[in-house]
């Protein structure tokens, strides 16, 4: 059954009252201000945002406040410390101590008792921790002089008929500081003992002395005066006496000889060491590494040739965790006149009242926290001729002041092979990557547009050959033109440059090219060219603006890869470079960039230096992140049909 209404059930409302329409109460938002709404909804954009801005002003300011002697100087005490971070070091982490691991020891060092040895060359015993001290030893043919023992064999190579050496006295000038060979003397009483390990050849290890140790001087070995023979192993003594008149200085020259030509070249003798003597007493002695260095000796290289390699030779390795910033701030030896001494007591108020004289003369020390510990020694002189007195003071002085330190230094991120603070070059080392990430991104994105929206525009023939001529451009090996651009003007910043710029836009002219042709027929579009809206007009207020977001992103996303590229170009040979200035307006750039940084720590991974290489990486890696999370915001952001959404 129908229900029926009648008007008793409607009332009318507002009756009596005039409607008008009502004015809105909401602000309309601009272009940008709907952008930055749309930007700031995502936490996490706005957090690689924070992120991203925090690096760039640390770009900026942490070298500005950072003395320049820690960046801009190179300073070999300082050389690999590793980080160190104030109260992190209490809970044993990050607290200046170095693993090192297989150090060649000093060999005077083995203790009789644990048969444990360490290096001495840039390591003190008192900062080694020595319930981590373990050796180990290797067996090589290394021809070093840390390699102890072995043997040295002489081969004759394939198809020859003998190879030699000429053994002489080495001698070191310290006027000229050059080192130089002489010739031995033999005389009644002279002795050569030659003690062979092993002889496996068809030949013979015949023993000449030669006037001099140049071979070329020489048309056959008749022009020696041959001293012996020698035809098995163990020691062979010679008596030069029974071939020479007289005491006779010259070189010993040690020839391997076979009968015929080498059918093998693996024919060898094997030394012990070559003794020389004279009356029973030792006078010179050769063996392991000090006969294998030996300069060849061949007079005739058709027939001469082969190889003296050590064999069964052993070094010793130490490893061990060392406190390396103890040792850095560990007093000092230094000679001072009586007018620095002086002066350091009058700087330092109260610090002639704490000194305490030793029991040995001239020898005193003063209280903690002051310049000089302790004063060894006193020297006093009478400049001859003058009348005066000259006074030294042999002191200790303490590490810390030695060193220009006015608080004991903590270096967060370790120091690099020149002892320059690595938290610092970081720093500003992404300076200069970021600004020719800019740059170069700036430069890409005017040309990148203009190109493409162009190509696209017009669209036909002038498609066609805008195109072709990218792809023409675009198709020259990179390597090939970096190498040419660096032979024109030399590698630097501006090499490295023009390089990302010659054909950087090409990416973005595409990406243009792409969305002028995605929007260019839209309805909005086709209706301003009715109107009669110039191509400008289209081209900037209709199109461009819809395909902003993406080319922006594009662009910003393509500052770390310029980054990336220019470690890649560093590692080659052809970035930067340390040691290069380049000053554009106010902005000072050193030839430190990210890209130099990592290739200079690539060098120290094996040696155990890992930070080197680690902080970079982790700082490029943050900054590819941040740098991604803000270009994509800026695509959501700067999209005009995602104006007024949520």
């Amino acid at each position: 059954m129908k229900k029926e209404y009648t008007k008793d059930y409607f009332q009318l409302v507002q009756e009596d009252e005039r409607l008008l329409d009502k004015e809105l109460k909401t602000k309309q938002l601009t272009y940008f201000q709907d952008a930055m709404l749309r930007f700031t909804k995502n936490k996490y954009n706005v957090i690689a945002t924070i992120i991203l801005v925090i690096f760039i002003l640390m770009s900026i300011f942490v070298p500005i406040l950072t003395p320049d002697r820690f960046y801009d100087q190179t300073n070999s005490e300082l050389k690999t410390l590793p980080p160190r971070v104030p109260l992190l070091e209490k809970l044993g982490i990050f607290d200046g101590k170095q693993e090192y691991l297989n150090q060649t020891i000093d060999y005077d060092t083995i203790d009789p008792i644990t048969g444990l040895g360490y290096p001495t060359d840039r390591f003190q015993l008192e900062y080694i921790f020595l319930d981590t001290l373990t050796n180990n030893t290797l067996v090589g043919t290394v021809k070093s002089a840390a390699y102890i023992g072995g043997t040295d064999e002489l081969y004759v190579a394939y198809d020859k008929l003998s190879f030699g050496f000429v053994l002489a006295n080495t001698v070191f000038d310290e006027e000229t500081e050059e080192e130089s060979t002489v010739g031995f003397v033999l005389a009644n009483g002279s002795t050569i003992e030659v003690d062979l390990n092993d002889i496996q050849t068809t030949g013979v290890l015949e023993v000449y002395l030669s006037p001099t140790d140049i071979a070329s001087d020489y048309t056959s070995y008749a022009d020696l005066t041959l001293l012996g023979t020698i035809d098995q192993s163990g020691v062979t003594s010679i008596n030069p006496m029974d071939t020479l008149g007289g005491t006779t200085t010259g070189y010993l020259v040690f020839r391997h000889v076979l009968p015929e030509l080498s059918e093998s070249g693996d024919e060898f003798v094997s030394f012990n060491s070559v003794t020389i003597k004279y009356n029973g007493e030792v006078t010179a002695e050769f063996s392991g590494y000090s006969l294998v260095v030996m300069d060849v000796f061949t007079i005739d290289t058709d027939f001469e040739n082969g190889r003296f390699d050590r064999k069964n030779a052993v070094v010793t390795r130490a490893s061990f965790t060392y406190d390396s910033y103890a040792a850095l701030l560990r007093d000092r030896e230094r000679t001072m006149g009586e007018v620095e001494y002086l002066r350091i007591l009058a700087d330092n108020p109260g610090m002639a009242e704490t000194i305490v004289y030793g029991d040995q003369p001239n020898t005193w020390t003063f209280g903690e926290g002051y310049p000089i510990t302790e004063v060894v020694g006193k020297e006093v002189k009478l400049v001859p001729g003058t009348g005066l007195i000259n006074t030294n003071y042999f002191t200790m002085i303490d590490g810390q002041y030695a060193l220009e330190f006015d608080n004991e230094p903590y270096f967060i991120f370790g120091t690099d092979v020149f002892g320059k603070d690595l938290f610092t070059l970081i720093w500003l080392g992404l300076r200069t990557s970021l600004l020719l990430g800019f740059l170069a991104a700036a430069v890409n994105i005017v040309l990148g547009v203009i190109w493409g929206a162009t190509s696209a525009y017009y669209g036909g023939q002038v498609d066609i050959l805008m195109e072709r001529f990218l792809d023409i451009w675009g198709s020259f090996p990179q390597i090939t033109m970096i190498g040419i651009i660096t032979v024109l003007i030399g590698p630097g910043f501006i090499a490295l440059f023009i390089f990302m710029v010659y054909d950087g836009w090409i990416g973005a002219a595409k990406v243009t090219r792409f969305q002028f042709y995605r929007y260019k027929g839209r309805e909005y579009v086709l209706a301003a060219r009715t109107l009669g809206a110039s191509d400008g007009r289209i081209i900037f207020k209709h199109i461009l603006p819809n395909a902003l977001g993406t080319i922006v992103t594009r662009v910003v996303l393509s500052i770390p890869s310029v980054i990336f590229l220019e470690v890649n170009l560093s590692y080659l040979g052809f970035g930067i470079g340390n040691g290069q200035r380049l000053e554009i307006g106010p902005i000072k750039l050193t030839g430190t960039s990210i890209g130099v940084i990592l290739k200079d720590g690539q060098e120290q991974i094996l040696s155990g230096n890992t930070w080197l290489i680690i902080y970079p990486t982790l700082i490029v890696a943050i900054l590819m992140i941040t740098f991604n999370m803000f270009g994509n915001a800026l695509r959501d952001a700067l999209n005009p049909q995602l104006r007024g959404s949520e």
